[in-house]
């Protein structure tokens, strides 16, 4: 259950902004109200704890992820209305003393405190988003606990889509030039019983060249079409032509090479995770129904299911 617990909290990042000023209306949970400051707070927050860089997102990716978010507040009230009067069942004798720590704790991580000032993300909202992930937690595992053919039906769902769990990967390193003449003489060295070590340290213009030209392990997809096709012809301990992309000349050499498909044990959790949720989604929906969510505004309405 520790392991379920710390996926969930990776996967599920629930927050309720509490704003200290009035500003416009998103929706309506009940008497809650979710503003347009409190979601702005909530997309800079949640960005932040994940390592995204919002600068970076389109104006249109920016309206997907608000209403993303949006959706995430509203799904936090509802857990929470559905546990009104239990507060004790759901939050630790504790609590008080936990949430101090943890805002300590946050303050003294680099760059944190100068965020939340910058952000004006107060000790009142990182308190509610510390406890709110008390109901999420406790709401997912009272949506596990009434799933008793879990296991069945995560071996059902590995059978189902193993082919998202193939593996699929190499091992290789690579010595880049930027003359096809001198990869061409590189080549030869190798055959001739050089080291390829050496030599992308002796030749290589690109960081690899400080470590053996070594580009660690990678599935498809991660590298340029011209590459990909000649590594992943190569068998272990294989040394390709002269290979060219837009970077330059290649030589290329596949260390290890590892085909098949994740094992159920490594990905369990990871699936059981991911139909607990879905199923918890189904069940917020539901509630949602009988919630007496009213959106305020055109901009954001109910997604459709």
């Amino acid at each position: 259950m520790k392991k379920f617990i710390a996926v969930m909290l990776m996967i599920v990042l629930v927050i309720s902004l509490t704003a200290c000023s009035r500003d416009s209306g998103l929706v309506n949970v009940g008497e809650k109200t979710i503003t347009e400051k409190e979601l702005a707070k909530y997309v800079e927050w949640s960005a932040f704890i994940q390592g995204i860089d919002l600068t970076q997102i389109t104006d249109e990716g920016m309206k997907v992820i608000k209403s993303q978010m949006l959706d995430d507040m509203i799904s936090i009230e509802i857990i929470k209305k559905y546990y009104n009067g239990k507060d004790a069942e759901v939050l630790p004798e504790t609590i008080e003393e936990d949430t101090n720590t943890f805002i300590d704790e946050a303050k003294k991580m680099d760059g944190v405190k100068e965020f939340l000032k910058e952000k004006d993300i107060t000790d009142d909202i990182l308190t509610e988003f510390f406890r709110n992930q008390y109901y999420t937690l406790a709401y997912f595992e009272e949506i596990e606990s009434k799933m008793p053919a879990l296991e069945e039906a995560s071996k059902a769902y590995y059978e189902s889509n193993k082919e998202s769990f193939k593996i699929d990967e190499i091992t290789a390193s690579h010595i880049l030039v930027d003359e096809e003449d001198l990869a061409k003489e590189i080549l030869q060295k190798l055959e001739a019983g050089e080291k390829f070590e050496d030599l992308a340290a002796q030749y290589g213009t690109d960081d690899t060249k400080d470590t053996g030209g070594s580009l660690g392990t990678f599935g498809k997809g991660r590298m340029i079409k011209e590459f990909e096709d000649a590594a992943f012809a190569l068998q272990p301990g294989e040394i390709s032509d002269v290979v060219k992309t837009e970077f330059g000349y290649h030589i290329i050499m596949v260390s290890d090479k590892n085909e098949g498909y994740r094992i159920y044990e490594d990905v369990k959790e990871s699936i059981k995770s991911t139909l607990v949720s879905e199923e918890a989604q189904k069940q917020i929906q539901g509630l949602k129904d009988d919630a007496n969510v009213e959106y305020l505004t055109e901009e954001y309405s109910e997604p459709k299911v």
